[in-house]
């Protein structure tokens, strides 16, 4: 689709829509705000954070610049574009409107501030979602947010946490939004996941309970919301449930579509220490009981078990109608270490008519030669027959530009009955 997107193309939004998109929108992952890094000029330094891929033509414009590492990139419900910061307890969320017009903006994210373009004021960031490593991130029609926060854990500190955002003023559905004003983004509460801690428990959590029944505790959102480092606040709460780098989310569209709430999220883990990393699943279902704040009782079970294969996983899709689960992998490749394999894609079943919780099986769909690239932002058309997919900073033996980034369609997949 195109060979100039961004050096670290990473996560895909479709716009207008999934049915006939004419545009990609996609967060490149760079630092674009620091004109040094460790002393050194920075060659990243106000390249484009985010950009506007015409599909017909692979025309890219860039959107905005000056973000740190901006990986997320969604179309909400309300005609907007969410894109956040994987940047540590400093990540940002910003909104989008108007994203087919609106080019050449500059973000001052210490602050918060856009510049530069008569379009500058269709970029706002988000301060009520709080600051936290930004990668997965779900956003229902009414504006409610599920994301995680890209931590891994540290020193006996637990790792980051799932994150949940309620809007003072939901959207009720209907036309899109005409200004950023009447987003429900605007304002809210945020709560974090603590599993093992319900009316039904004993309080056992903490360190060693990552899956089962939990609830959202509260947090508190300062009187100056511009500096909201949730893991900071979480703890100061009494604690949450930690995850070894969650990594991109899902909705699962078809519990969705049967009125569940279901999420899958990729914890990456590390393979160097034998550590595959796992796919996990979120319900979120409503309840009566008083001892589940929100009204709501989350429980997470284990999804797909990292191996010595598929190990490392970051990006994730569910494929439109089937209930398969595509996953990527950003794991240690040849250019690292000749044992290992190179990154792929896999596609994991859903769970069928047995015991357990977990996929019926996963198979390579995807295999990379080059060890020195990954596959990033798997992004499904509705019709689950295509996807768009980044090959990022790939090799690229002949061609002028090293380490650059291809947008790829891959089509011709059938839907299996």
């Amino acid at each position: 689709m195109s060979s100039t997107v961004g050096q670290n193309a990473d996560m895909i939004a479709l716009w207008p829509n999934d049915d006939a998109p004419t545009h990609a929108i996609i967060c490149n992952e760079v630092n674009s705000a620091n004109a040094t890094t460790g002393g050194q000029p920075n060659p990243d330094f106000g390249r484009a954070s985010l950009q506007r891929v015409t599909l017909a033509t692979g025309a890219v414009a860039d959107i905005a610049n000056g973000l740190i590492s901006c990986d997320p990139a969604h179309r909400t419900a309300l005609g907007t574009i969410v894109f956040g910061e994987e940047n540590g307890n400093v990540g940002r969320m910003y909104e989008l409107i108007d994203p087919l017009v609106t080019t050449g903006v500059h973000i001052d994210r210490a602050i918060g501030a856009t510049s530069g373009s008569p379009t500058a004021g269709n970029i706002v960031v988000r301060k009520a979602l709080g600051q936290v490593s930004f990668e997965g991130i779900i956003h229902l029609p009414d504006g409610t947010s599920y994301y995680g926060d890209e931590l891994r854990p540290s020193n006996g500190k637990p790792g980051g946490g799932i994150y949940k955002f309620v809007p003072a003023s939901p959207y009720g559905g209907g036309a899109p939004i005409a200004t950023l004003s009447a987003s429900p983004l605007a304002a809210g509460n945020v709560s974090v996941l603590r599993l093992g801690s319900s009316g039904r428990s004993f309080g056992d959590f903490g360190q060693g309970t990552n899956i089962g029944e939990g609830k959202w505790v509260p947090l508190t959102t300062p009187a100056d919301p511009t500096r909201f480092d949730l893991a900071a606040v979480a703890t100061a709460s009494g604690g949450y449930s930690g995850f070894y780098r969650p990594e991109d989310m899902d909705l699962d569209p078809i519990a969705w579509a049967a009125g569940q709430f279901r999420a899958c999220w990729n914890d990456t883990g590390n393979d160097q220490a034998e550590q595959w990393g796992e796919t996990l699943c979120l319900a979120d279902a409503a309840t009566s009981d008083t001892a589940f704040t929100g009204g709501h009782g989350p429980v997470v079970s284990l999804f797909v078990a990292g191996n010595p294969e598929l190990r490392m996983a970051d990006n994730l899709d569910f494929q439109p109608g089937t209930g398969i689960l595509y996953i990527l992998m950003d794991a240690t490749t040849s250019a690292d270490n000749p044992a290992y394999a190179n990154n792929q894609v896999w596609a994991c079943l859903p769970d069928g008519a047995d015991p357990d919780l977990l996929n019926d099986g996963c198979v390579r769909v995807m295999n990379l030669k080059d060890g020195e690239a990954e596959f990033t932002g798997i992004e499904f058309m509705s019709d689950g027959k295509s996807f768009l997919i980044h090959l990022q900073h790939r090799t690229q033996d002949g061609r002028a530009v090293q380490n650059t980034t291809d947008e790829l369609l891959v089509s011709g997949l059938s839907i299996p009955h």
